[in-house]
């Protein structure tokens, strides 16, 4: 079934990239739509390159004939999309799908950071759930006790064995949480050693929310 909230978080992120630009591009189901609509600009002469933040992202990229390149090769990245697995005019959670460290690393370093999700993803209120954090697996039995007072599991795989491993050879950990202050927690879980990244999202510029009609302006 299409999923019209989703395309339309898509084509309002679209409107914002402009010829010659060098596009960060996330992870996660809204971007995926929003990779597939690009590369239909791309096939009408829009000239722009793109880096990517997942394996994932990036086969789906050159499979729509966009042009794909490395972090090395680029002055600047231009304009981020990304989405999320929760917001709040104030924050994100992000992780779901394990790219968090290389969406944050994207992300943040963008001139200009959009985010797309669809209404589910919004919530009112404090922002809480599973926080999500890339951890060195030599790390992990530690910073599980450090974090033992938020249910800390290490996520397991589905299709293999054993734990699930990112794009950077690394472990997941899932937490549960409310963040009363998420800009405070951010960097805490940041000043804990082997946490290489958490997936609290506190620094974007807009947040794009798709429906079934149109968007808002989070």
């Amino acid at each position: 079934m299409t999923d019209h909230s989703k395309i339309n978080a898509a084509k309002a992120a679209l409107a914002y990239v402009k010829d010659g630009m060098c596009v960060g591009l996330g992870s996660g189901s809204t971007v995926r739509e929003f990779i597939r609509l690009l590369g239909e600009k791309v096939k009408l002469g829009l000239k722009v390159t793109c880096v990517t933040t997942s394996f994932d992202s990036r086969m789906l990229a050159i499979e729509h004939g966009i042009l794909v390149t490395e972090t090395d090769a680029i002055e600047d990245i231009d304009l981020a999309v990304d989405g999320a697995d929760k917001v709040t005019p104030d924050a994100l959670l992000k992780g779901g799908g394990g790219a968090l460290t290389r969406e944050k690393i994207i992300d943040y370093n963008a001139k200009k950071f959009i985010v797309i999700v669809d209404e589910s993803k919004v919530m009112d209120g404090v922002l809480e759930g599973e926080v999500n954090l890339e951890v060195l697996p030599f790390a992990s039995p530690l910073i599980m006790k450090k974090l033992k007072d938020y249910n800390p599991r290490v996520r397991m795989a589905k299709a293999k064995l054993g734990p699930v491993i990112s794009d950077n050879g690394s472990f997941i950990i899932d937490c549960d949480m409310k963040l009363e202050n998420p800009k405070k927690i951010e960097q805490w879980l940041k000043s804990i050693p082997g946490i290489i990244e958490n997936g609290i999202f506190t620094r974007f510029d807009m947040i794009i929310v798709g429906n079934e009609k149109g968007h808002r302006i989070l």
